[in-house]
């Protein structure tokens, strides 16, 4: 017989046992739901590579139609005993519209003798339309009646946003001369000078690199809208340079309808100084008669906003500015001294000769062997331009 302590005992002892059972018990179920947990979280991540996959995968067989392959021949003097001998440069390029216009690398096509495009496998001759130096683009027009073989080109969205640093990218080109490829990555930043030389407008940096042939290749987003044309190479950091989307309409409308790019002029130069609140764009520069002078800047003006848009430095401004067609009034919120002014700049016409004088950029001068006595007369990105070179040898 137990006594009344020993069944007090045994009554706590099944109880902490309940307790302890309860408690096992509740920890397996934890345990199994932090189990099932860690793999419904593994199945996800590996759903969301594969979405990702399935998105390259899906810009890719989209849009390789629309980029094609161009070759140019033309003529390079080695000297001494070999003279003047032809070379077949080869790049890259994108269909921008139905009539069988292209885009592409100034620096394959300038200066060319002929011009074929292949697309879907088919070699086409091709005729150059126009070159903007400053941006080292090209438009190449198709021979013949393209348009009846309803190709798929590339949509350049003019009213689009800069696409946010960190966006991932999908370039297709043809390297090497290779058949399109897919590369990937992401959007690093943006630039307006690069090696102590300014470039024509905002360029988007980029972590996908750009070898022989690839310039002038075309970037899309994920979603598959065009972010850019591929007209420079960053060897050293393994990216490149991209003419944003927005940018490269303006030049293609441009040179299709005028035959060349038609910039404007301000008259204007400011640059970012750094004050107790920020950054901000002061005019340091305001030319005799210019249109800038006329509209009443001042060196010393911190310029607040163009077209109605705020500033909060060089680069928002430039891209803002280049979209100004001669003859258009931007109009300027700046701060001089503790008045805010507005002022009304009628932008002015670029001489053209300006823009032509740029040109001596792309046509490479060849020392003995048919090398670039400078690397920079292949477009150096210290220049903004490309810098693969763009010459394999058939």
């Amino acid at each position: 017989m137990f006594s009344g302590a020993d069944r007090k005992f045994f009554r706590s002892a099944k109880a902490y046992v309940a307790a302890l059972a309860a408690l096992f018990a509740c920890a397996c179920i934890t345990c199994a739901e932090a189990s099932e947990s860690a793999q419904r979280g593994m199945v996800a991540s590996a759903d969301g590579a594969g979405a990702v996959q399935d998105r390259i995968c899906r810009v890719f067989e989209e849009n390789k139609n629309s980029v094609v392959k161009v070759f140019a021949q033309k003529e390079r003097d080695f000297g001494g005993d070999i003279g003047v001998k032809m070379k077949l440069d080869v790049g890259s390029g994108v269909l921008v519209s139905k009539d069988g216009h292209v885009m592409t690398s100034a620096f394959v096509v300038y200066g060319s003798k002929k011009i074929w495009v292949e697309w879907r496998g088919i070699l086409l001759a091709a005729k150059l339309a126009g070159v903007d130096p400053l941006t080292t683009t090209a438009i190449i027009k198709i021979d013949g009646d393209f348009k009846s073989k309803n190709p798929a080109i590339v949509h350049m969205n003019t009213s689009g946003d800069l696409a946010p640093v960190g966006s991932l990218l999908v370039s297709i080109s043809y390297e090497m001369g290779l058949p399109a490829a897919p590369r990937f990555g992401l959007a690093s930043g943006y630039n307006i000078e690069f090696g102590g030389a300014f470039l024509p407008t905002v360029y988007m940096r980029t972590t996908i690199p750009s070898y022989n042939g690839g310039t002038g290749g075309a970037v899309f987003d994920l979603d598959g809208n065009f972010a850019g044309l591929t007209i420079a190479s960053l060897p050293e950091i393994g990216g490149s340079f991209l003419l944003p989307a927005k940018a490269a309409a303006r030049i293609r409308d441009d040179i299709i309808l005028c035959g060349e790019p038609v910039y404007s002029w301000f008259g204007l130069r400011a640059e970012d100084r750094d004050f107790e609140n920020g950054t901000k764009v002061v005019v340091n520069l305001v030319a005799e008669n210019g249109p800038a002078k006329k509209a009443g800047f001042m060196p010393g003006d911190i310029i607040l906003e163009v077209c109605g848009k705020p500033v909060e430095n060089n680069t928002q401004m430039r891209a803002l500015t280049f979209f100004v067609r001669p003859g258009e009034v931007a109009k300027f919120k700046v701060l001089r001294g503790d008045k805010t002014l507005r002022l009304d700049i009628v932008a002015g016409k670029m001489d053209s000769e300006i823009i032509k004088s740029a040109e001596k950029g792309l046509a490479p001068e060849f020392g003995d062997g048919g090398r670039p006595t400078d690397v920079r007369a292949h477009g150096s990105a210290k220049t903004g331009a490309p810098a693969d070179g763009n010459t394999p040898e058939k």
